[in-house]
Parts: structure tokens; sequence; C-alpha cells
């Protein structure tokens, strides 16, 4: 009998040191997926996606660490890895903040960057008219659509009008009418982090044209940077390839952004290069109202011309910089959620007026039809 109990004995311990032997297997196995994290989200490319999936997944690592036995064991022996996925779990959620608020801000005044790599179908229709001090009275119209087309994936979009149409820049603003674009558009969904599209339409019934957009986020630890690529052919145009640099920086409030953007651009038919950069300050009153206040200048490496573009100035054009511009655009949302209106203040000093002061004023009445 007493052996008996001495064999029941023997297997309850061992059942018992086996039990432990799990646990501290399980106890090593979470400690090692929160030690194994992925390189710093800084280090890596971005996507609202992917940062999204990797905050997910390490604050539910984060959370098993807090499990009451599992706490105590790290505390004693791996106090230091702890504070360390602390500190990424604390990095990737400042950017995904970040990414956020600077999506925001271009979703509510429908930057190009939004407009072009959003993958919800839209209706933006534009009504706006300028007040020019030196060209008089004009008008600002635009529309611009981007309809999803059934059964292909989110990959394929029937768009009219594209960046080339938009009046609404705050810079390198043209008068030049331009017959609106229409076609068709495919969005490279399989590049990840990368934000690709190719346009294929017409500009006018004569002259067909094919582009590649590529967006590339970029995250620091305070600064978003995102460089755009446009290259395109044109039957008329011919060859005209862009880019566009930008750099969100948000201010200690959470809620303002500093905005530095760098354009270049050139063309089969224009000599040298044309750039332009501009400073802008965006920040929000509250839901449904917007501002920003930015400051522009434009430059070419070689004039194009001789003859004066204004012959009440008769100024000759020159390479360097030929316009110097600031402004504020104040936008708000009004009667539906659909609807806002875009008052526009700004003054500029271009070289065809010999660098006098041009004030402008320009007003929008946008209709904007989202996710439809």
């Amino acid at each position: 009998m007493k052996i008996f109990f001495l064999i029941i004995f023997l297997l309850t311990s061992n059942l018992s040191s086996n039990q432990d032997n799990n646990s501290s297997r399980k106890k090593a196995a979470v400690l090692e997926a929160a030690l194994n994290k992925e390189p710093s989200i800084y280090e890596k490319l971005l996507s609202l996606d992917y940062i999204h999936r990797n905050v997910t997944q390490k604050i539910l690592i984060f959370s098993s660490n807090l499990d009451h036995t599992l706490e105590g064991w790290v505390n004693d022996d791996e106090n230091i890895s702890k504070e360390d996925v602390e500190i990424c779990i604390k990095e990737e959620e400042e950017a995904y903040s970040l990414f956020s608020i600077v999506n925001l801000y271009d979703d509510f005044f429908k930057d190009d960057t939004f407009l072009s790599t959003t993958n919800k179908s839209y209706i933006r229709i534009r009504w706006g008219a300028e007040q020019n001090g030196e060209e008089g009275f004009s008008f600002l119209n635009n529309v611009r659509v981007n309809l999803r087309l059934p059964k292909t994936e989110d990959s394929l979009y029937l768009f009219i009008g594209d960046d080339e149409d938009d009046e609404t820049k705050t810079f390198n603003n043209t008068n030049i009418d331009k017959t609106t674009s229409v076609g068709v558009k495919y969005m490279l969904n399989n590049l990840d982090v990368l934000n690709g599209s190719i346009f294929g339409g017409f500009r006018g019934v004569t002259n067909p044209f094919i582009k590649l957009r590529i967006q590339y986020p970029i995250a620091f630890k305070y600064i978003l940077f995102r460089p755009v690529q446009y290259v395109e052919y044109a039957y008329e145009d011919e060859f005209k390839e862009e880019t566009q640099l930008y750099f969100d920086y948000r201010l200690a409030s959470r809620k303002d952004l500093v905005r530095l953007s760098l354009r270049r651009h050139t063309e089969t038919h224009l000599d040298g290069m044309h750039y332009s950069t501009q400073l802008s300050y965006l920040s929000t009153l509250k839901h449904g109202v917007g501002y920003q206040v930015y400051t522009n200048l434009s430059g070419r490496t070689q004039a194009q011309t001789t003859i004066p573009a204004n012959i009440k100035y008769n100024v000759i054009p020159t390479a360097g910089v030929y316009n110097y511009s600031t402004g504020i655009v104040w936008k708000q949302q009004f009667f539906k959620r659909y609807l806002f209106y875009e008052l526009q203040p700004l003054v500029e000093f271009p070289q065809q007026y010999d660098y006098n002061a041009n004030y402008i004023f320009r007003a929008n009445l946008e209709l904007y039809f989202g996710d439809i």
C-alpha cells in the first residue's frame, strides 16, 4: 500500500513539474513574441493599413505582458526589454496619429495627394470666381469625378478631370483654359506601401495621354515625408515629368500642421526646368472649419521667350524666380455635410508686372459627394 501511494506521489510531482515547464515555455514564447518585434516604424516605408496593422499587433502583445503572472517575471528579469517594447509602441502610435491628421487635412482641403490616391468613389463640383487686380474678373469652375467600376477588385476607375485640370491649387495657377481630362485609372494595389496609379484617357478628342503616378510615404520621428512622381506622355504635348515632395510636421498642439511642398517639372516643348516651393500652416477651429496660411515662390531655369508678357510693364522674362505670393485659404462646411464654401485672398508679386503687388480674391462653392 505504501508503494502505491509513493507511485501516486511521484506521478503527481511529475505532472506538476510538466505544468510548470509548460507555463515557463508559454511565458518565454510570449516574451519572445514581444521582443522579436519588427524594425522601428521609422525605418520602414509606411501605408495607413501597414501602420494600423503593426500598432494593433504590438498593442496585443503588450497587453499580454500585463498579465500579473508574466508581469512579475518580466519586471524581475527583463525590465529593460519591456521598456523597449513600450517605446516602440509609443513611437508607432505617434506615427499613426501623424499620418491620420495629415490625411484628415488632405481630405478636408481635397489635396491632390488625397484625390489621386483614395480608393473611394467621389464627385466634386466647384463653382468659383476670381477678382484679379491686374487681369479683372474671371470664373474658375472645375469638375472632378472618380467612379469605381464594379467587379474590378477596387482597381479600375472612371475619372473625369485630374491634376492637370485642377484650378484650386494655391500655386502655379494659370488662366489658360484646358480641356477636361476623361479616361480610366488603374490603381496598382499590389505595391504594398507604395501608392501607384496609371491613367489613360483624352484631353480633347485629338490629344490622348497616358500617365503614371507613384507616391512613396516615409515616416520619420516627427515628420511625414511623401515624394510623388508623375511621368506622362500626351500626343500633343509629348513627354512631361513632375516631382513633388511634401514634408508635414505636426506642432505641439497636436492638431496643427506645418507643410513644406517642393515641385519641379520638365516638358518636351519647354526649355529648362520649372519649380515652385510653398510653406503652409494648416489648422482647424472646429469640425467642418479649417484654414491654411501659405507663402509661395515659383521659378524657372530658362526663360521661354524674350517677348514681354504684359505690354503695360514691358518686362522681358528672365530665368530665376518669376512670382512670389502669399495668402489665406478659409474653408467651411455649411448647410449639408457635402456643401462647402472657400474664400482665398492673396497678394502676388509677378515678374510680368515688374514685381508690383497684384491683389487677388477667389471664392468657391464646392459640392463633394464621397464614398458613393
